[in-house]
């Protein structure tokens, strides 16, 4: 198909992506490790695969140097907010493999916003296929553009008093679960930036997001969710996810906490509700996952 691209998965790319979400597993550091696991060699962790763009010749958030990239003729932020995303395993994918990954003809449809005005959404789906033809890994993502801009989709900083969980009952529904950052620092947003690839200028560049009307730069929506992801294999284990995914429904900014909830969903002991607040309890991501077996 035209504009497929090779993803060489490789232990360095992984171990850089690990240390951006924060996640110290050894699985995802320590080749013996892994292979004691029973995985081939270092594991990718479960939002890895979007570590890709920096494989894809056409991804228009990695400008060239010299050009305006992503800032367009106009100067203008790109007017896409990225609202969901969801990953679907049939296995996770280890270091040492190259995968190839295959983007779908864009969906695209149209509603009518709650504050009136149209509201454009683009999902993009892509099949990350290994050695045998078949797709390891599908993700979709989902964007939405407003008539308004993407600022009038945004939600600024909160100002509440923080709401403090223990840490040594993180896991505890009661103090709001696992803490999977603290204070949020622009040198990780920066270092997830580095490891996935995406250079938007509102993740980085705070002269740019100023010019744009934001108080300053926020992380990738994919940081959330990859760190929300990280609260869920600490439960369920490494390599066992059949499918995570859920909706970004807020910013979040430097100096920010998250923690993650993650609670059993159903009855057959494979589905769990993922809830991811800020220090004020504003959920930024609200997702699901399953495994592929009973977790216990």
């Amino acid at each position: 198909m035209k504009g497929d691209f090779r993803f060489p998965v490789e232990a360095g790319h992984i171990l850089q992506f690990a240390r951006a979400i924060g996640d110290p597993n050894p699985v995802y550091r320590d080749a013996a490790h892994a292979r004691h696991a029973g995985f081939a060699d270092v594991l990718a962790p479960p939002t890895f695969v979007q570590a890709a763009d920096h494989l894809d010749p056409a991804y228009t958030r990695r400008p060239d140097l010299g050009s305006e990239g992503v800032l367009g003729a106009s100067g203008q932020h790109d007017a896409l907010l990225h609202v969901s995303q969801h990953f679907a395993y049939r296995r996770h994918p280890a270091a040492g493999e190259t995968l190839l990954v295959r983007r779908r003809t864009p969906r695209r449809w149209t509603t009518t916003g709650r504050r009136g005005g149209h509201l454009e959404f683009v999902e993009l789906v892509t099949d990350y296929v290994d050695e045998t033809g078949v797709a390891a890994v599908t993700t979709t993502w989902t964007d939405v553009r407003s008539e308004r801009g993407h600022r009038a989709l945004s939600v600024a900083p909160e100002s509440a008093p923080e709401i403090e969980p223990e840490p040594e009952r993180k896991h505890d529904t009661e103090f709001g679960g696992a803490v999977v950052v603290r204070d949020l620092t622009r040198t990780q947003i920066v270092m997830y930036v580095g490891a996935s690839g995406d250079y938007h200028p509102l993740h980085h560049d705070d002269d740019y997001a100023h010019r744009a009307g934001y108080p300053g730069v926020f992380a990738p929506g994919m940081l959330t969710m990859a760190m929300s992801a990280r609260a869920v294999t600490d439960i369920v284990g490494d390599g066992v996810l059949e499918a995570v995914g859920g909706r970004l429904t807020r910013q979040v900014w430097p100096g920010d906490t998250l923690r993650v909830r993650v609670e059993p969903a159903g009855e057959e002991g494979r589905d769990f509700g993922v809830i991811t607040v800020n220090q004020h309890g504003a959920t930024v991501f609200d997702g699901n996952a399953r495994t592929a077996e009973v977790h216990p």
